[in-house]
């Protein structure tokens, strides 16, 4: 904060600053690029941001353009990942429009921004992960979301390479996880999978993968339920 009281004079720019870094954890990680541009305040950058979050709401590519065009953000796939995956404000609908419907590139570097490292329980990571892209809220189709699975896969693949599973082999895990929860909650479905199915089916694509290991993913979804809300 010192820099930042040399350079402007003022406690007010100060506190506007802190303010910007406490509402977007984005301006933390671009602090350098956000101090070398000429504002007028501090209290301007805040109202920029915080009318780009609400254009986003509305319509999130002219919500991006609204930060390119103040220089805020780069028009870099990973810099807007950044952002997209720093602010934790927007609209979920609006959020799986952009990256899902116009922008797979950020996409793929906003999930490389997930660390699922030493996190064991599949189930509960991918459930966590799909809680950022809600399937009813966000109306996801069948191939949207099996564009999030792929996603998903890789990375969690990349972050636990002591657990032995390919990417292929987590996205049939996933699959049947899927499956499973569909099952336990489909009212017109009676005769729900018993473990010793699911146990079965999965093990035909999953080469490797130990009778125990798939017996405790039946169990979360059982105990803990779908995985897709």
């Amino acid at each position: 904060s010192s820099g930042i009281n040399a350079e402007y004079g003022t406690e007010d720019d100060i506190l506007w600053f802190n303010l910007v870094k406490s509402e977007w954890k984005y301006a933390k990680y671009v602090q350098d690029r956000i101090l070398e541009q000429s504002w007028q305040s501090f209290k301007k950058l805040y109202l920029i941001m915080d009318e780009a979050q609400l254009i986003f709401s509305v319509n999130p590519l002219k919500g991006i353009e609204y930060l390119q065009d103040h220089r805020i953000l780069s028009e870099d796939a990973s810099d807007i990942a950044l952002y997209l995956h720093t602010t934790e404000k927007l609209r979920k609908e609006e959020l799986c429009n952009y990256l899902l419907q116009h922008r797979p590139d950020v996409l793929e570097d906003y999930v490389k921004l997930e660390d699922y490292s030493n996190q064991s329980v599949l189930p509960n990571v991918l459930r966590n992960f799909l809680t950022k892209f809600p399937a009813k809220q966000c109306n996801l189709d069948k191939e949207q979301l099996g564009l999030l699975l792929i996603k998903f896969s890789l990375r969690y693949s990349e972050c636990n390479p002591q657990a032995g599973l390919s990417q292929d082999i987590v996205y049939n895990i996933c699959c049947s996880l899927m499956l499973l929860g569909y099952d336990f909650t489909h009212p017109l479905i009676k005769n729900k999978m018993s473990k010793r199915e699911f146990i079965r089916n999965t093990r035909e694509v999953t080469p490797g993968v130990s009778n125990d290991y798939l017996g405790h993913m039946y169990d979360n979804i059982y105990l803990i339920g779908p995985v897709v809300r």
